[in-house]
């Protein structure tokens, strides 16, 4: 099986005052570095789906990839991006064992046994769509940019954004999901870095 990953960093940052999170410092680095470096050795191809700061990824990646449909569409703009991008490099060749590992840059401490665990599943259910979950006391919380998306339903996608929809949630419902559920110690590695606090709570978790 071929896994591709794409790490998104294309969203605006509006709560932390319109700054590439990507790009921001977190604990000596830039944030997406973190998490590249857990996916790089996991992964035949390294994508970083992008707007803007463009020639900042480009080195940082295998290739850069922005959004082909226009009007902001949001992250599943991105994943359309890199599977566009995958399914034009594969020309003429089944993508029926190509899937796409998705990750969002503002994750910074996620490691590396989530990641086996989500590409594990994806090793065993190819045609279905894998994505993270955190059990709840009385609802369960899907992570949906951490998932793991087969190439084959790249014009699925297109055509659901095309028809204006927008809701990453729905689109995977669309399909068969495969859920991967996260342990109660491993919370702490989706912590979401969204404003300035977020930043310094994940910090401070990542020296403990």
């Amino acid at each position: 099986m071929q896994i591709s990953a794409v790490i998104l960093a294309g969203g605006e940052g509006t709560r932390l005052g319109g700054v590439d999170k990507g790009l921001i410092e977190f604990k000596g680095r830039r944030m997406i570095e973190w998490t590249l470096d857990i996916v790089r050795p996991c992964v035949s191809q390294l994508l970083i789906s992008c707007n803007r700061n463009i020639t900042d990824y480009m080195p940082l990646g295998d290739s850069v990839v922005c959004d082909r449909i226009a009007g902001s569409l949001g992250p599943l703009a991105g994943i359309h991006a890199a599977l566009e991008s995958l399914t034009s490099e594969s020309s003429g060749k089944s993508n029926e064992s190509h899937s796409l590992l998705v990750l969002p840059c503002d994750t910074p401490l996620v490691d590396k046994t989530i990641v086996e665990r989500l590409l594990k599943a994806a090793e065993q259910s190819p045609h279905s769509i894998i994505v993270l979950v955190e059990k709840g006391e009385h609802k369960d919380f899907l992570h949906p940019l951490h998932a793991v998306i087969p190439v084959s339903l790249k014009e699925d996608l297109e055509d659901y954004l095309i028809d204006g929809g927008r809701a990453v949630r729905k689109w995977y419902m669309q399909h068969s999901v495969v859920e991967v559920f996260l342990q109660n110690t491993e919370q702490t590695a989706l912590s979401n870095v969204n404003t300035q606090v977020e930043l310094e709570l994940a910090s401070k978790s990542a020296d403990q």
